[in-house]
């Protein structure tokens, strides 16, 4: 019950929900409680990763599209495939995946990456996700360097090769647009008060 109450304070002010860190009930309760689009700003779809817990079902996923929200697609290797190697064109899988399960209109970008490229703050600020808790969740893997990010994705101008592979795909112009933020755009404007 205090959960509810807070996501009911949350949504009558205008803060938008996010449930890409919880688990399966928590997400599936809180998308059957939402009033406004509920979303999930970076996560990736467990049917491409299946039993990685920090991926969303399928149902969730469509319930969320339902809400009216939207999925940032997540750049971490180990939330986009579940071995290695990882690269670009299996994070462009999950937003085909989304963008077939749930519509276009309900997927975006939710890297979780700085705007360098890096999982952790700039300048090595953050944590080491191996000393968090309940860590063998995570199916934790690293490139040969030890990286967690990805190739083509790590770096500053990572839009533009996100952007290509995109074209490469098959995706218009205006469908790229939604993608890189329109959506989310469109999202977070039927959140936020006037």
């Amino acid at each position: 019950m205090f959960g509810l109450s807070i996501m009911e304070q949350m949504q009558q002010v205008g803060m938008a929900v996010d449930v890409s860190h919880c688990g399966d009930q928590t997400t599936l309760d809180a998308l059957d409680a939402a009033k406004k689009p509920v979303i999930f700003t970076h996560a990736t779809a467990r049917a491409l990763v299946p039993g990685h817990l920090r991926c969303k079902t399928d149902e969730a996923i469509r319930k969320m599209a339902k809400s009216g929200g939207v999925m940032g697609i997540a750049m971490i290797r180990f939330m986009v495939r579940a071995s290695e190697p990882v690269t670009i064109e299996h994070v462009l899988d999950h937003v085909d995946y989304v963008a077939k399960l749930a519509g276009l209109e309900h997927v975006g970008i939710g890297s979780d990456l700085d705007v360098v490229g890096n999982p952790n703050a700039v300048n090595g600020g953050g944590f080491d996700p191996r000393t968090q808790p309940n860590f063998s969740r995570y199916q934790y893997h690293e490139d040969g360097d030890g990286a967690i990010n990805i190739r083509g994705l790590n770096h500053p101008k990572r839009v533009f090769d996100l952007t290509e592979g995109l074209i490469r795909r098959g995706y218009t112009d205006a469908q790229i647009v939604q993608i890189l933020g329109g959506n989310a755009i469109r999202v977070l404007g039927t959140i936020w008060p006037a």
